[in-house]
């Protein structure tokens, strides 16, 4: 696991460079960047809310994601509730849809991009993957759309 310094290295790094493209390619560009700058993460992705389902957008994964999803995972519950949710171990969530099974633990954050309600999903392969380093940093990322 990275010290919360190195973390933040890296996040300052990435925000560097998300801060170079055009707000046409930017969710691309946020997951491109993100992806490649962590080791642990599987899945880090952009979900759009559509009626009662969220159809993936943009994303960069170790294996295919699930798309359509339900409400009724951590996504959905995120993008519903307006709120962060960050699951130390997705198996001890209920409605946890499993689309990669290496996943352990998941962040999702709402939000407004082109008038629609997305959510940021992040999957880790190691349980506890995600601190209030990570909510500080993607929140000032996901400012940058």
């Amino acid at each position: 696991m990275l010290s919360t310094e190195n973390k933040e290295e890296i996040y300052k790094i990435c925000i560097e460079n998300i801060q170079n493209y055009s707000s046409n390619d930017k969710l691309n560009k946020i997951c491109e960047i993100l992806f490649n700058s962590f080791d642990e993460w599987i899945f880090c992705g952009f979900y759009r809310r559509d009626g009662s389902q969220l159809h993936v957008e943009q994303y960069k994964s170790v294996k295919i994601p699930c798309s359509p999803i339900t409400m009724n995972g951590v996504c959905g519950k995120a993008i519903s509730k307006n709120m962060i949710l960050n699951v130390p171990d997705v198996n001890e969530f209920p409605g946890h849809i499993v689309c990669d099974k290496d996943t352990k633990s998941e962040i999702c954050i709402p939000i407004k991009y082109n008038n629609c309600s997305y959510v940021l999903d992040i999957d880790s392969n190691k349980f506890d993957g995600f601190d209030n380093v990570d909510v500080k940093y993607l929140s000032k990322i996901l400012k940058l759309t």
